[in-house]
């Protein structure tokens, strides 16, 4: 049989997600369409069955990311996982690519040119315990985020990952349960969303200048979802793993963090992204 490699719209979603039902991922099919809607993917058919998926998202000129790799166990070892790695490689020719990884898939990307660079560490919990929100430490402020805040938020994420993304901030501004900005001396000093997501909740994009801001912004999220499920997804080396843990978002799993080109490096005393989008989207 031909195996068929065509854009994918708003009639495959529904088969994308229940490619992640069987895989026991959690994306509800509203997942998969925020994804579709601020990114491009690609999928592979088979007699008009979906059974392999990619989506990529170019943000900027520079970086850009690749997910949501995906083929159907039964159609596995006949090198669809390649080809669409190919095509979404080719969608994003002459940018620096990140990808997150799962031991399975880390072989394939070595070969196509990703390079390891780290871990995510996913944090999540069933039925969150009471966590009360830290004091803001003298000279901070915590506010809702608003539309006029777009520019300034998406000039922040950038300091983080290299990433230009104004959709993606107009679309959490749009969506998210909770959008907080943390202010130190009247200057903007990160910002954390609060979004539905998967099982339940997600924290995340978490964009701050030091762990003690983001422990503000997440703890001050966590407080209003007590016993509901909650997940995060935080780079190892921000040191965020320990606390989170603590508060019973244990670690479930630690994918590679993977480039194929320049590795950003944030500014000095710059933001950092103390929590990811989505491993996908970053």
């Amino acid at each position: 049989m031909t195996i068929e490699f065509v854009a994918m719209n708003e009639t495959h979603l529904d088969a994308a997600f229940a490619l992640t039902q069987r895989l026991k991922w959690p994306h509800r099919r509203a997942d998969w369409q925020q994804a579709l809607l601020l990114g491009e993917g690609i999928v592979a058919q088979e007699n008009g069955e979906v059974i392999g998926t990619i989506l990529c998202w170019r943000w900027g000129r520079d970086y850009s990311t690749l997910g949501l790799v995906i083929v159907d166990d039964a159609q596995q070892g006949r090198g669809i996982g390649r080809q669409l790695m190919q095509m979404g490689m080719d969608k994003l020719a002459g940018s620096n690519i990140r990808l997150h990884a799962t031991e399975a898939g880390k072989p394939l990307y070595e070969k196509l040119g990703f390079v390891a660079t780290g871990h995510i560490e996913q944090h999540q919990c069933r039925e969150l315990p009471a966590v009360s929100a830290p004091a803001c430490a003298p000279g901070q402020r915590l506010r809702a985020a608003a539309a006029q805040d777009a520019a300034l938020l998406t000039a922040l994420d950038r300091q983080t990952l290299g990433q230009h993304r104004p959709l993606l901030i107009a679309n959490l501004l749009d969506s998210a349960e909770r959008f907080l900005v943390l202010e130190e001396n009247g200057a903007p000093a990160g910002f954390a969303c609060l979004r539905r997501f998967g099982h339940g909740y997600a924290i995340g994009p978490v964009v701050a200048r030091s762990a003690q801001s983001a422990r503000a912004l997440i703890g001050e999220l966590l407080s209003g979802v007590s016993g509901q499920f909650v997940r995060i997804d935080t780079d190892r080396a921000t040191g965020l793993g320990p606390w989170l843990n603590e508060l019973g978002l244990v670690e479930v799993d630690a994918p590679v963090t993977m480039y194929k080109g320049d590795v950003w490096q944030p500014e000095s005393g710059g933001m950092q992204a103390f929590a990811l989008m989505t491993q996908a989207m970053a």
